[in-house]
């Protein structure tokens, strides 16, 4: 899991693309206020990616407080359920951050297989 700062009155669009040849995957963002992580969060989003489905995109609205997102990725197991994916770190500057995620145990992923793209924008 991953967590990043959502400052009050900042947008957030996250895009979520996989590549061509990556098997089912699943994220999830959670927005909290700061601080406030073990309280229910304030939104909650989520999709399957993979396969023919290779690209979304979500509009975070602007909060009245400071936020924290925590983000997290699984992909699909042989026994039918899922299995954390390893994270990278891919991109971290001003604005934009880009984290990658990988099912650890396929010797051919990619630390991008499923990317997660996170651009703050301010009113």
């Amino acid at each position: 899991m991953h967590s990043l700062e959502m400052p009050a009155g900042s947008r957030v669009r996250l895009t979520a693309t996989a590549r061509a040849d990556v098997a089912s995957h699943r994220w999830e963002v959670r927005v909290y206020a700061a601080g406030a992580a073990s309280a229910s969060p304030r939104l909650t989003y989520g999709s399957r990616i993979g396969g023919h489905d290779r690209e979304q995109r979500i509009d975070i609205p602007a909060q009245e407080v400071d936020c924290q997102i925590e983000v997290e990725a699984r992909h699909a197991t042989a026994a039918g359920g899922w299995a954390d994916d390893k994270l990278a770190l891919l991109n971290d500057s001003p604005g934009r951050l880009d984290l990658g995620f990988s099912d650890p145990s396929q010797p051919i992923a990619q630390a991008d297989d499923v990317r997660l793209s996170f651009v703050h924008t301010v009113p």
